[in-house]
């Protein structure tokens, strides 16, 4: 019997189309332009496709004024590596389509569910937790791979030079956007509770995204008005833009950082400072949890916490988010302890930054994405299913549940399909179906006025049960 024929692709010949920002001061393109930078020293040859906006400063940068052409995607690459937000769900023609992409809130919006079970070749996200996440929501668990996430070995180290910070003896930090899932607001109020103006301590809040991400939905506000009372602990506000330095010498110059996140995709600013020599006040669970255990870090008791809505934002999810809560009380309890005993987060902190040095890194990180390439560029591509077969294997799932009375689960699942295929009259009849059954009259005629607009093609019979079925409910309403 004679052996499949195996493509033999020479490594250094693989060329890669990397969409996502690259030039920006936010995380995701942090993470692009280091892995990049790295993987072309590894003799990949990758093609940066960045968003339109960042094209001018892109040509504005020295080096890339003779790169023009790796602004250009290859019109037939070996892979398609899809890091931006929000993800593009354009069908790739490059041989292995590769979407990394962190989520913070548990549950997927519905329209990455099927691409990412069916279309693309792997997953890449940042840690443990996101991947357990994704696995929850039904994502094969074989698809998705970790890639964690580093520091500059040559910017964030114990040895830098620390900024002239003139209060306080102790100083607390946050960096990140004060928005909600950071977990700015329990910060706050932990701080405010747990100390006084009599405390020598003073936080600090190095605010980001102000301009971009998150503008608009910060909490400067509230941050301000803590600030006026002159009963409160001190606290120092700064949203400027820092270089990584400077950024640096900020961790240097704190005590301890406070990230007590709800939710996370990695926690860039938790490994920084702890390869500073800054150990971090973080939940027990979540993304961290790869890089923080008890000998670096001080962990506070955590429990996962549904959202109200399948929604975060304008986004439908796939079932009720979830992310992390911590009482307050553990965090104040947590922060005062640390206040007290500054030898230990001195210790914590020279532990912390041994293990971040040591397997955190951007070469590690670049590391594993090379690992992966080769070992995918080596893997035999799997025939794509077409659109039907997908519809088709998701309609006999639905039904499976649907049989087994997981109503929830089934409805679900239809409308998982719908986000993609919106034409698929059957997954619309099935969640009329349940619908109904739940007495949620509303949106069942919403999908029956939608069937009663396309049905041309079915028969006399379904299209007079769709017309009696819509008069049944619109009389219940």
């Amino acid at each position: 019997m004679m052996k499949p024929e195996v493509e033999i692709v020479k490594k250094d010949s693989l060329k890669i189309n990397w969409i996502g920002p690259q030039f920006a001061g936010h995380s995701l393109a942090i993470v692009n332009r280091n892995i990049c930078s790295l993987l072309n020293k590894e003799h990949f040859n990758i093609r940066k496709l960045v968003p339109d906006e960042e094209i001018p400063l892109a040509l504005s940068v020295r080096e890339e004024q003779s790169k023009i052409g790796e602004l250009l995607p290859f019109p037939e690459s070996d892979f398609t590596v899809v890091h931006q937000w929000p993800p593009v769900w354009d069908i790739q023609k490059s041989k292995k389509w590769i979407c990394m992409q962190p989520w913070e809130f548990g549950a997927i919006p519905r329209i990455w569910y099927i691409p990412m079970k069916y279309w693309v070749d792997e997953i890449w996200v940042y840690s443990q937790y996101n991947k357990e996440s994704y696995v929850r929501c039904g994502i094969p668990e074989d698809k998705i791979h970790v890639i964690p996430l580093g520091v500059d070995q040559k910017v964030f180290h114990i040895d830098v030079e620390p900024l002239d910070l003139t209060t306080s003896s102790f100083r607390f930090l946050f960096v990140g956007g004060t928005i909600g899932r950071k977990g700015i607001d329990t910060l706050i109020q932990a701080y405010l509770n747990e100390f006084s103006a009599n405390d020598d301590v003073c936080l600090f809040i190095k605010d980001t995204g102000t301009q971009s991400f998150y503008k608009g939905i910060t909490l400067e506000k509230m941050i301000h008005e803590a600030m006026s009372d002159p009963k409160n602990p001190r606290i120092v506000y700064m949203d400027h833009d820092f270089s990584e330095t400077e950024l640096a010498g900020l961790y240097k110059a704190c005590d301890c950082l406070v990230h007590p996140y709800r939710g996370e995709g990695f926690g860039l600013p938790i490994a920084e400072s702890m390869a500073c020599g800054i150990p971090a006040i973080v939940p027990d669970k979540g993304s961290c949890r790869d890089f923080c255990s008890a000998e670096t870090a001080f962990l506070v008791p955590s429990k996962e916490v549904l959202l109200p809505e399948k929604k975060v934002g304008d986004l439908d999810t796939v079932d009720y988010p979830w992310w992390l809560s911590i009482d307050r009380a553990d965090l104040q309890q947590t922060m005062r302890f640390a206040y007290e005993n500054p030898s230990l987060v001195n210790q914590k902190g020279q532990e912390a930054s041994r293990h971040i040095l040591a397997s955190f890194t951007w070469k590690k990180s670049a590391q594993t994405v090379a690992e992966r390439i080769r070992l995918l560029a080596d893997k035999k591509t799997d025939s794509k299913l077409t659109h039907e077969d997908i519809v088709k294997m998701e309609l006999e799932y639905g039904n499976e549940l649907y049989q087994n009375k997981l109503m929830e689960d089934a409805l679900n699942n239809y409308l998982n399909i719908l986000s993609i295929y919106p034409l698929t009259l059957m997954a619309r009849y099935n969640a009329v179906i349940i619908h109904i059954q739940q007495k949620n009259y509303v949106a069942a005629i919403e999908h029956l006025e939608y069937i009663a607009d396309n049905m041309e093609q079915q028969d006399h019979n379904f299209q007079e049960n769709i017309l009696l079925m819509k008069t049944f409910c619109n009389a219940q309403l």
